[in-house]
């Protein structure tokens, strides 16, 4: 499935651009929602994943690598399940901004879902965006 910049993700980009709203960490998260990003989504539209061990990771800006070739990435991050009673099926990840909320992209995974159940269960991201 590709990436998905909805129509809030995409309003925030431009005002970044001119400077009218200040960029923000973006905060990683996963979705446990059988949902197909779409352009009308908001934060609200996925359910995030609750599986024992589960949290939200801050992506912070000075940590992303350069840019090149209209794409820009982070480092992979890795959510681990860690053997607690709680399980979650897996279809994707989405990312909001850390103060405002706003939701900025979210991608379906092709292959969800996945189950994370197990100690050691995992789900790897490697947060990449590409301008079109």
């Amino acid at each position: 499935m590709a990436l998905v910049v909805p129509d809030t993700g995409e309003n925030l980009a431009l005002e970044m651009v001119v400077n009218k709203t200040a960029a923000q960490n973006l905060v990683l998260k996963l979705f446990q929602s059988n949902t197909t990003p779409a352009e009308g989504d908001t934060a609200g539209t996925y359910t995030e994943a609750t599986f024992s061990g589960y949290s939200s990771i801050t992506l912070t800006g000075a940590s992303w690598g350069a840019a090149s070739g209209g794409s820009i990435a982070y480092a992979q991050q890795t959510f681990t399940h860690n053997g607690g009673a709680t399980s979650n099926s897996i279809y994707g990840y989405y990312m909001i901004q850390t103060t405002s909320g706003t939701l900025f992209l979210a991608e379906r995974d092709g292959a969800a879902p996945f189950t994370l159940a197990n100690n050691g269960d995992n789900v790897k991201i490697t947060p990449t965006i590409t301008a079109s």
